[in-house]
């Protein structure tokens, strides 16, 4: 009978721990509303056309993503810059490449296509907010059949962001490593 009594006032407690919309300006505080950032690292890619790796600089702003990608000392070198639907590529000697599909692009001077306007929030160990998306059991997300997986955590400006991020999906498998993340403005 005591217990009964008891019984709104346990139910009133646990209610009031549960949150159903996120707080105000929380949305705002998460990787996803960083504007400005570049990232120094490797990466690592596996496809069923062969393996290879990578030093990786990219370089994020509201206007474009600026990436460069090159072996050792340099070796290889290739530029690519994106602005919305427009990629440009620049293998050097020369060889430059502009188009208005992205993924088109990639698929034909990679053998495969990532969403680039999606992976730039995956860098920040984040989903898309403009698709859809599904947390995994074993830690990461997926989303657009991809599914992604940051393993170790850097705290940079107040912001936690992945040290090492497993991207895999399409017959394709990434690993970027982090060796320096810069958040500007």
């Amino acid at each position: 009978m005591r217990a009964i009594r008891f019984l709104p006032f346990l139910l009133l407690i646990g209610c009031a721990s549960v949150q159903t919309t996120p707080a105000p300006g929380a949305l705002s505080k998460t990787p996803a509303s960083i504007q400005s950032w570049s990232m120094e690292g490797r990466i690592g890619v596996q496809s069923t056309d062969g393996a290879w790796q990578a030093n990786l600089y990219w370089e994020h702003d509201p206007i474009q993503d600026r990436l460069r990608i090159s072996g050792p000392l340099s070796q290889g070198l290739v530029s690519i810059v994106v602005q919305k639907d427009l990629i440009y590529v620049n293998e050097g000697n020369g060889v430059t490449a502009l188009s208005h599909d992205p993924d088109a692009m990639l698929r034909q001077r990679l053998g495969f296509a990532i969403p680039l306007a999606s992976l730039r929030y995956w860098m920040l160990g984040v989903s898309d907010p403009g698709k859809a998306s599904a947390p995994m059991k074993t830690g990461g997300f997926r989303q657009l059949d991809w599914q992604i997986s940051p393993d170790r955590f850097t705290v940079v400006a107040g912001w936690t962001l992945p040290q090492k991020l497993r991207v895999q999906g399409l017959g394709v498998k990434l690993k970027i490593l982090a060796d320096t993340w810069n958040i500007k403005g």
